[in-house]
């Protein structure tokens, strides 16, 4: 009684119904009975890691059950060249906010086996001929989450087939997102990720100066704060642990959501203890007679950085008297300066 065979009610689907319940677990099976979701004939770029995963539609409840087994060779996030991977997924396009589910995070690997059962309810023929299944593959970070790939499942072939079984790769589609999304729905969708927008950093270890330099280029899309529509933003820049205590803030780049800076600033510091070191990144609104808002932040290197921050730390410190310019998300939480 191979598990294809079985029928779908033998399995435990969740009644999940938003983001924050998890789903019910479903037995694992086997790789052998996924297919590649792409033409055999073209050689497919697994670069980003692969999905297995099976989907069933029930016409009589019209709900979509999604099983998502496991991923595959996922691209290394932290240090220990490892991740925390988890997935959210929706229908789009014209996502509605409570269709977005996730799985649980897996811990400490590149090769995560979820077993999870994920439902999408009030899904009717019409959404299975137009729509798409959105799979966002995402790193688990207490300062944010990181993209590990997407990818984009068209429902049609459910129409015809109630079980398909599919392995799917992941595609690197947005290293970097300046700017708003082309539609609303994309929006909110990415909205953990990009929410509060973009800044660009370069890093210079100097050899000459012994110290670091730290270039804050520009901020794109930040969160208006002020009932103008606009917010007043400045950078903080604080080195930790640093023996010389030293802070640095950029000007105030009034009524501006896309602030150009181009400001530079020397942390003294040994290339030795770099390795033990983390830049905290901040960005405010300025506010006269009351506390500054809290727009955005991140820190570089030490413990609490993985992916794209990890990368450009360590970029810094094996290639010196070099400048190292990378994009990196504002996060939501507040970064205690």
């Amino acid at each position: 009684d191979s598990f294809a065979s079985r029928s779908i009610s033998e399995l435990n689907w969740s009644e999940t119904k938003s983001e924050e319940k998890r789903s019910s677990s479903v037995c694992s099976i086997t790789s052998s009975i996924f297919k590649n979701s792409t033409d055999e004939r073209k050689t497919t770029d697994t670069s980003m890691g692969t999905m297995e995963l099976a989907l069933t539609y029930d016409p009589v409840n019209l709900t979509l059950h999604c099983a998502v087994y496991r991923a595959k060779n996922l691209i290394p996030m932290d240090i220990n060249g490892l991740a925390d991977p988890f997935c959210k997924l929706n229908i789009l396009p014209d996502a509605k906010t409570f269709t977005r589910l996730r799985t649980k995070t897996v811990h400490k690997t590149r090769n995560p086996e979820f077993n999870e059962n994920l439902t999408f309810y009030e899904i009717n023929e019409e959404d299975l001929a137009k729509k798409s299944l959105h799979v966002l593959m995402l790193d688990d970070d207490k300062y944010g989450h990181d993209y590990m790939g997407e990818a984009r499942i068209p429902l049609a072939k459910l129409k015809i087939q109630n079980t398909i079984y599919l392995r799917v790769a992941l595609e690197k589609l947005r290293s970097e997102q300046k700017g708003p999304l082309p539609s609303p729905d994309m929006n909110q969708w990415f909205d953990d990720l990009w929410s509060r927008g973009q800044i660009l950093l370069s890093l210079c270890y100097s050899t000459k100066k012994r110290s670091l330099l730290v270039g804050v280029v520009k901020c794109t899309n930040l969160l208006p704060m002020d009932n103008n529509g606009f917010s007043d933003p400045f950078v903080k820049l604080h080195l930790k642990p640093d023996p010389y205590h030293k802070k640095h803030k950029t000007t105030i780049k009034w009524k501006n959501l896309n602030p150009i800076f181009n400001e530079e600033f020397a942390f003294e510091t040994r290339p030795t203890e770099l390795s033990t070191q983390s830049l905290y990144i901040t960005v405010w609104d300025k506010d006269y007679g009351k506390s500054n808002d809290y727009l955005g932040g991140l820190i570089l290197g030490g413990v609490g950085s993985k992916g794209q921050r990890l990368k450009h730390w360590l970029d810094m410190i094996r290639y010196p008297d070099h400048r190292h310019e990378y994009w990196h998300n504002l996060t939501e939480d507040p970064l205690i300066d």
